[in-house]
């Protein structure tokens, strides 16, 4: 083990200390956590061009011009990386995808609000698409790691979809109307590309998102 992983240092609210350890049991120090965040990006890069079951730790290293003995110093399998890049993204964006529904005027300006919520949620999905499809492929698979982690990530808007709900005091369940509008917010962000191909515009989809949520959350036609 080279001397990267000689100190110990604080971690982000994004991983634990024992999440960091190196494969044999040390914290990285500072090199070290460059060295694995550069694994990470590289995976994240190489997965954007590749199906996640062929993604190969020979593809990540040659990406992060380093080793593949480099990679396994940090990470026993391709699976580890990827679990570290899902819950990084699920711990920065569970409370944003909250906001993105709470910072809203759902009085005065329902279809404003919607909109909003709609958009921040496909955006959301293009930009951070490549994690994204794992975590919809391994949870379908039954992998609970991953599950866990993709649940956890959309708790936040479901929450407060669910919150507001109840608080306009909408026909039914207000968790089951948060839970279907968030999977359906979900699936339609997954296949947005192929939507538009088929001849949606982006601007048509939001608006029929956009519906939906308002009707389904707000009570509003």
């Amino acid at each position: 083990m080279s001397e990267e992983t000689n100190a110990v240092v604080s971690t982000g609210p994004s991983e634990s200390e024992g999440d960091l350890r190196a494969s044999d049991g040390r914290i990285p120090g500072r090199r070290g956590l460059a060295t694995r965040q550069k694994l990470l990006d590289a995976t994240l890069t190489v997965l954007d061009t590749v199906a996640y079951r062929d993604l190969k730790v020979v593809d990540i290293a040659r990406q992060a011009s380093t080793s593949p003995a480099t990679f396994y110093q940090y990470f026993p399998d391709v699976e580890s990386a990827m679990l570290a890049l899902a819950g990084n993204l699920s711990e920065a964006w569970h409370a944003d995808l909250r906001k993105l529904v709470t910072n809203r005027d759902w009085d005065t300006d329902p279809d404003s609000a919607a909109h909003v919520v709609a958009d921040g949620m496909l955006e959301f999905w293009t930009r951070h698409k490549p994690v994204l499809r794992v975590l919809d492929l391994t949870s379908m698979e039954g992998d609970l790691r991953f599950r866990e982690i993709r649940t956890f990530l959309l708790a936040g808007a479901t929450d407060a979809l669910m919150e507001l709900a109840a608080e306009r005091k909408i026909p039914g369940d207000p968790m089951a109307s948060a839970g279907v509008v968030v999977g359906m917010l979900a699936h339609v962000a997954n296949h947005q590309h192929g939507l538009e191909r088929w001849g949606v515009s982006h601007e048509l989809l939001v608006d029929t998102v956009a519906g939906i949520i308002r009707r389904t959350i707000v009570g509003l036609p």
